[in-house]
């Protein structure tokens, strides 16, 4: 197996933790937006969803700064369910590692302009930034009383550490 494939195995694996959880969910919880915080798990749902969309539209060039930022995608668990089982089928047909340029804005003042990657190591991005949002979710999921597994929105490298280091520490 090559390593963009045990990367989008990776990213598959916690894309499927992600739909696990929206399939559960209903519209009404799916955005609900509670007065402690600013969005919704629709939103970030969205928001991931929308970056592996941009991953996969790309030739040559990513652009995250490009994502269509539909509302729709965020309402519903439909649409949303539908989007993810598409990115997954897409994880699946990576086969080959190249080279592209990223273009993500890093200051809101000034234009972006291309940075070489790999499409391995925005496959790695992807897997940690969807993992960041999904701990954001675990605790929108709390306030809703909806239990999730101990790993889900944890890193590998915290699961790792958990699992090997921490208890020789006790």
């Amino acid at each position: 197996m090559s390593l963009i494939q045990e990367i989008s195995n990776d990213n598959k694996f916690v894309l499927n933790q992600l739909l696990s959880l929206t399939e559960k969910l209903s519209d009404s919880e799916f955005k609900i937006v509670k007065k402690q915080h600013s969005s919704s798990i629709g939103a970030h749902v969205r928001h991931i969803i929308e970056h592996y969309q941009s991953f996969f539209s790309a030739s040559f060039i990513v652009n995250y700064d490009q994502r269509t930022r539909d509302p729709l995608l965020e309402n519903s668990t439909l649409l949303a369910n539908q989007a993810i089982n598409d990115l997954l089928t897409k994880l699946t047909c990576a086969q080959n590692d190249q080279a592209v340029n990223v273009i993500c804005a890093t200051n809101p003042h000034k234009k972006s302009l291309p940075v070489e990657s790999s499409l391995a190591r925005e496959l790695v991005f992807l897997y940690s930034h969807t993992t960041h949002h999904m701990a954001i979710i675990k605790l929108l999921a709390a306030d809703l009383s909806l239990s999730l597994s101990a790993d889900f929105g944890k890193a590998a490298s915290t699961q790792a550490f958990e699992s090997h280091v921490q208890p020789k520490l006790a």
